[in-house]
């Protein structure tokens, strides 16, 4: 992805995305959207020039094996997809589809890296906490099908 197609990627309304600078230790983040702000609970004071990383939003059950993948992402400049828990800032857990593109200059080197988030949340097991606790749920179970998430109720409800 070249620094000319950010505009056409981020046109979509139902995403959260950030930009990072790729030149820089840690990657930190050079812009967040308004969308991000809303699924994080952080405004964008709080974000901007923390790792694009977002171990802020890592928890108890932030799958370490993922962690290290998005990192072998970042650090290996490649386009790669993967299904996260973090959590928000008020520690509510929140699986999200996160995205990563690595954007490149005209003389083709990674200048910054557009991540995406999609809140799927509604498509996982629900993580059980004291307002959860004895609520009734259909078991859906979540399948990747050429990068979309479909969603099968295994009950047929």
């Amino acid at each position: 992805m070249h620094v000319r197609q950010v505009s056409t990627t981020t046109t979509i309304s139902d995403s959260s995305f950030l930009l990072a600078n790729a030149q820089i230790v840690d990657f930190p983040i050079v812009y967040c959207n308004e969308a991000f702000c809303k699924i994080s609970g952080y405004n964008r004071a709080e974000v901007m020039q923390k790792s694009c990383r977002c171990g802020f939003m890592y928890g108890e059950l932030t799958e370490k094996d993922t962690v290290t993948r998005v990192e072998c992402a970042l650090e290996h400049q490649q386009h790669d997809q993967f299904e996260v828990l973090l959590y928000k800032k008020n520690k509510t857990p929140l699986w999200l589809l996160l995205q990563v593109a690595p954007i490149r200059n005209e003389r083709d080197l990674v200048v910054l890296f557009l991540l995406t988030f999609r809140d799927i949340t509604a498509l996982k097991q629900p993580i059980d906490s004291e307002d959860t606790k004895g609520a009734s749920y259909p078991t859906i179970v979540p399948i990747r099908i050429d990068w979309k998430i479909h969603c099968i109720n295994i009950h047929g409800r």
